[in-house]
This record gives structure tokens, sequence and C-alpha cells, in this order.
């Protein structure tokens, strides 16, 4: 049994404390700023004596690839050679541009260890032979066919087979259509802008490369007689991601380079994208000729939205919000069209305003065989697990089929009711009103669960239902789209175009920016709050000596079980709570799981904030922790930033599934001070394979290595010898 959690005199003080130094530093915003930008990239003593050893990379720089990488003016620029430039100089390495060589001549040198590092490189299995690639892409490429106006308006890769197709000879196009396309007749040029020409004299149908490289010398040339159409749904070339490429004799320097990255901050990012207008790097794409006369007649397109769904969709005071109502603004900028919305009261109301034609568009919707009598849908741009939501006594689910047999409630006409009736006939499904409906029946007892999306569960139990939890999720991930009516196909074209424009990171800035958002609105206190709490600060110091002559002696009691700093238990606790799970499994079967959890780069916030505002962050996230867990389950701190947790009479994927929980509660939650954080998490059963405890740490120690290595903030679990 854990212990209730709770403040003693000595944390209560740290915490008070901090919060005012949070109110106070919150105050200054030129501190705070200033404090936002110091990003601090650990780094090994190995890493350290490798860049004193070889402070210079030699980067691949070509001269003829723009905006991305180029020469202008006889000096090596672009997007490419700027990013390679500030992740360098993060970690103290000087950059050498080596310019001159052709795309294929770069990989030749790479994998002769010639040049340390490519910049801009998609993934291939020829490649992998010679190099090793970063764990985060540099950025997203959109690619497109390049044509004549007065030629054949080719749209799709399959309709330029028995074709002549222009592309640089090296690029990873080749190795994909020779395997995929061998009846495409490939026309291999040095550069694009020779491809362009190959088009423009007729010796090509049609060229292959980059949108934005096609746009920029479309304009810098005045090829007006060239347009370049982006590629909608293709599964290899239509959004490539590009990484760095390493050559594959110096692990070390991916590592160091791999954490450059990941010190980068969003805001950098996205000023040194717009710098290259490359933030909506198909903004300018051109629809074909029908598609612009559809879109002169439309006017506007009229959209239909849930507006229960927070925080993916929403009506509020009259007004489209929610990640959807971001999106659509990014789709008008696009489109160059109004998108208006049509109010509604409920999504069956919405779906049936959409049958009848009195909106264009579904902001948010799933594929169905039935809905595609009516509609037809855009590329999924959210893929969401689905979860289902219990009462907090309810112990965690680790497979849905233990309870079919209870009653489910999901909202009417939600497509996944029609997806998990067919793969699941014998759920006792309810269908409800609206989510705060569904959710208010589970708490009176009226329903077992309720299964909707993971971020609009989630934030609706934290804004109304403390008393519910998540307690698992299913198999099926949920790929929403935009319903477009099937009656005016140009629609469906034109949506596409559009979603594909958007970068992957603009789109993911969406996602965090409403994942992770405080659900609290109203009043702003901060004015307020910094008197109360520096008053209360003064009351605290004027009782805390009272406080520790009367609490003495159950400090005594405790300090040999308790973590001082966060109330939970202790590493010698823990080992004993551990040494009696094992003696209940060898007595009686009882199984039992071991979740190990890191904080992300706590060191950072040390380095950055101070010591304070990081004691702070371990006391409030074990609060956090405490409202997720059951009271079977044991906390405690294993050393530094460390926590683990023993969930008994839990197998390994009941204990997945509570790390997930975990992982997701504290990803979303913004801590004083220092803001989002996140944790790695490794998860481990203990069974008669493990031989003891010290197998057990061993292999959960392994599965949190793994998620680190994967690049963080998940969790792994460890089964039979491998992480999965």
């Amino acid at each position: 049994m854990k212990v209730p959690y709770q403040f003693d005199g000595h944390q209560f003080l740290l915490c008070l404390l901090s919060l005012i130094l949070t109110l106070l530093v919150s105050s200054n915003p030129g501190v705070a700023q200033q404090t936002g930008e110091r990003l601090v990239v650990e780094l090994t003593p190995a890493e350290q004596a490798y860049i004193q050893a070889n402070p210079v990379i030699r980067v691949h720089g070509e001269s003829d690839w723009p905006p991305y990488n180029f020469v202008k003016n006889g000096n090596p620029t672009g997007f490419s050679n700027e990013y390679i430039k500030m992740i360098a100089e993060k970690v103290g390495l000087e950059v050498e541009l080596v310019v001159g060589p052709t795309w294929s001549e770069c990989m030749t040198m790479l994998a002769q260890k010639e040049i340390d590092v490519v910049t801009n490189m998609v993934i291939t299995p020829d490649r992998h032979k010679f190099a090793l690639y970063s764990e985060q892409y540099v950025f997203d490429l959109v690619n497109s066919l390049l044509t004549r106006k007065d030629g054949e308006d080719y749209t799709e890769i399959k309709q330029l087979k028995g074709k002549n197709l222009a592309i640089v000879r090296g690029f990873f196009f080749e190795e994909i259509l020779t395997k995929y396309y061998p009846e495409i007749n490939l026309l291999l040029t040095n550069n694009t802008l020779d491809a362009m020409k190959q088009v423009e004299a007729g010796r090509a149908d049609a060229a292959l490369e980059s949108h934005a490289t096609f746009n920029y010398y479309i304009e810098r040339y005045f090829l007006t007689e060239l347009i370049s159409r982006p590629l909608i749904n293709h599964p290899h070339l239509s959004n490539v991601p590009q990484y760095l490429g390493i050559r594959n004799d110096r692990p070390i320097l991916k590592s160091i380079l791999d954490k450059a990255m990941a010190a980068v901050s969003e805001e950098d990012y996205a000023n040194l994208l717009r710098r290259w207008y490359l933030a909506a790097d198909t903004a300018s794409f051109n629809f074909t000729r029908t598609e612009l006369e559809y879109l002169q007649d439309k006017g506007e397109i009229k959209m239909c939205v849930d507006p229960n769904w927070m925080p993916l969709d929403a009506i509020i005071d009259e007004q489209h919000t929610g990640m959807s109502a971001d999106f659509m603004q990014l789709l008008i900028d696009r489109i160059g069209i109004p998108i208006t919305l049509l109010k509604t009261q409920t999504w069956v109301e919405s779906i049936e305003q959409f049958k009848q034609r009195q909106c264009d568009i579904l902001s948010l919707a799933v594929a169905t065989p039935d809905r595609l009598e009516y509609a037809n849908f855009t590329r999924p741009h959210l893929e969401l697990p689905l979860v289902i939501a219990t009462r907090e006594r309810e112990p965690f689910i680790p497979d849905i089929r233990d309870v079919l047999n209870h009653k489910i409630g999901m909202v009417k006409s939600y497509a996944f009711v029609e997806i998990l009736r067919n793969q699941y006939p014998d759920m006792q499904i309810v269908e409800v009103a609206s989510i705060e409906d569904g959710l208010q029946q589970v708490e009176h007892g009226h329903l077992f669960g309720y299964v909707d999306v993971l971020p609009t569960t989630s934030y609706t139990i934290q804004k109304r239902f403390p008393s519910l939890k998540i307690a698992g999720r299913f198999d099926k991930i949920l790929p929403l789209s935009i319903a477009v009516r099937n009656d005016e196909p140009e629609l469906l074209a034109i949506f596409e175009k559009a979603i594909a424009s958007i970068d992957e990171k603009a789109r993911q800035g969406i996602i965090n920016n409403w994942i992770s958002v405080r659900y609290e609105q109203g009043v702003d206190y901060r004015a307020i709050g910094r008197f109360v709490f520096i008053g209360l600060g003064v009351l605290a110091i004027v009782l805390y000596r009272q406080y520790l002559l009367q609490t003495y002696n159950r400090k005594l009691e405790k300090i040999s079980v308790t973590d001082p700093l966060t109330g939970c238990f202790n590493r010698l606790k823990i080992e004993k709570c551990l040494q009696e799970q094992e003696s209940l499994f060898h007595r009686n079967g009882q199984k039992f799981s071991v979740i190990l959890c890191d904080i992300d780069y706590f060191k950072k916030i040390n380095d950055t904030f101070g010591h304070l505002p990081g004691d702070a962050v371990l006391i409030e996230m074990v609060a956090l922790f405490h409202q997720r867990l059951r009271k079977t389950d044991i906390l405690g701190r294993w050393g530094g930033e460390e926590f683990i947790i023993i969930s008994p009479q839990t197998d390994l994927w009941g204990a997945k599934a509570l790390a997930e929980a975990l992982r997701q509660d504290l990803a979303s939650h913004k801590f004083p001070t220092v803001g989002y954080q996140t944790a790695s998490f490794g998860v481990a059963e203990f069974h008669s394979g493990n031989y003891s405890i010290s197998h057990l740490i061993s292999q959960v120690d392994e599965a949190l290595y793994k998620a680190k290595e994967r690049g963080r903030n998940c969790a792994i679990a460890y089964q039979q010898r491998q992480v999965m």
C-alpha cells in the first residue's frame, strides 16, 4: 500500500517559495524571454573529446538546389546550409562546406568517407549501406511534377508510363522510380535546371523535383510556360522527410548532431523556414484551370463541424475553435476563398446538413463505407488513438476484449461506433448524445466506460470529471480527414493539394498548442496572486518553526522510508517492496510489473532555471502521478530524476498502458517557471524468466535506455530479451 501523497514542512516551504519565484519571474517578460533562449546541449566526455579532436565537419554543399542548398553570388547559402551551421554552433563544431561535386558525386564521397555530413538526405535501403541518419528530419520535402502549360496535364506518376521523365542523377527518385515504375523512361540530368530545360525543349514530358525548387527557377528565369503541380497522396514521393546523412563510421558524430538538433527551439526553426519561404512550401502551388474556375464560381466553402469535441473541434461563442479551426486557417490561406462555418448544435445535425448539401465539407471525419455514399475524404491529417474512460476505482484495462460484456458509451453517429461494432460484434455499445453525456453516465454508474479519442477524452476529464480516468486504449488508430461532398469532384483535388502544402512541423505545432493547453480560462490572477503568495510566504516562515516542533517525531518515523523532497518512497523502501512482490509471486503466482521513469533533459532545467524550480518539477510530477495511480500502485524515487512504479497484479501490457497514460499526463502539464516537460518510460514484468529482482531492474533499465535512444518522450516495454 502506498503512502498518500503529502508535503512535510520543508517541502511545503520549498513549493511555496518556488511559486513566489515563478510569479515574480513571470511578471518580468524580459527575464522570462532571456531565460527561455538559453539552450544547453549535454555532451558526454567522449563526445567532448571527439569535438576537440575533430573540430571541423566537412559538409556537402550544392550549387543549384534552391532554396535549400545552393550558391548565390559565389557564396553557399540556403536553408540546409544555415541549419547545419546553427546546430554545429550549439556544440562547438565548425562547418566546412564542400561545394562543386554533383549530387551523385556527393553520395560517393559520403560512402568513401571524404565528407562527414549530407544535410538533406532521404532514407533508402541502398544508402543504409554507407550512411547513418539523424533521429529528427531536417525538413519535409513536397515534390511535384513539372510540365509545359500547353502540354498534357500530368498530376500523378502513373500517368507517365511510356513517357520521358527528367530527374537529377543520383537523387532518391531514381531508386524509387526504377523499382516501382520500370515502364517510365528516365532522362537523367546533372541538376534541376537542366531537367527543367529538357521539359521546356520538349525532350521530356515532365520533370520530378521539389516544388519549392521548381518555383524558384520559374520565377528567377521567367519560365512562364512551365507549371509545377505537387504530388498528392503518393506513398513514396509526396511529402518526403529529409534527414542529416552521417558517415557510418562516426556514430559519435551522429549522437552529437542529434543532441544539437534537439536543442533547436521551435521558434528558431520557424524563423529559418520563414526566411527561406518554406513555412508554406507550396502556398503558391498552382491549381488546374478547371479548379481555379471552380473556386471563382464557388466564392465560399461552407463547413460543418462537431460543435462539442474539444480540443479537436468545437463551436464556442458562435466561433469555430480547436485544432481543426487553426488547421482550416492554413487551408484558407492556400485556397484563397473563405471557408464559412454553418452553425449546428450536435454532430448528428452536422452530418445531416452535410448529407443535404447545406455544407460542402466536414472539418474532421473518418471514412466509413456508409459515408462514402455521399462524401469523399482527403488524406488523414490527424491520427489519434481510441481510449476508454472509466471510474477511478476500476482497474486498468490491458485488453478491451476483457470488458465487452459491460455497457460502453459512444457518441451517436461517430465513425468508430460502426468500426467497433464490426470489430467487436459482442460489444455492448450504448449511443449517447455527447461526450459530456457519456462521461456523466460513467460517473453515475449507468455505463462502465466511455470510448473516444485520447485528446478529447483527456481534455473533458480534466475539465469536468476528476473522478474518472483513462483506463485503457484500443489497438485502433482513428484517421481523421476532411470530408468533402462527392458531387463536386474538384473540391477533393483542391483540398488534397492544400493539405499537401502544409509542412509537418506546422501541423505538429498546431497539435502541440492544443494538446498542451491548460484548460482553465478566465481572470488573470497573476497580479493579485503575487501579493497573496508573498504574504503567504511570510506567514509560512513564521509558522515553519512551530510546524517543525509539532511534527518532529512523525518525521523521524517517516524519514527512513520517504524521499525528503517529493514525499514518495525512497529507494530503500522500494527495494523492500520489490522483495515483497517477489515473495508474493513465488508464493501464489501474483504477477507484477515495474515502470522506470526518467525526466528528459532534467539537467537543463537546473542549469537554466536553477535547482529550486527543478525541485518544484519533481514535487509536482509526483503529485501528478498520484492522481493517475491506483491505491495498490507503489511510487518511489529511484535516484535523481528517476522514479519507479511497482504495479501489483498487472501484466506487461497493462503496465505499458499505465506508463503511456502517465507520459501523456506529464507531457500535457505545464509546470511553473519551466513550462512543459516530458519523460521517458521503461516497462518490464516480473516472471520466472527474470530469475531475480536484479534481472528485472536490468530489463526495465534496458527498456528505458531504448526509449531514450528512440528520441525520448515515449514508453517502451521489455519482452523476451527484446524491447518492443
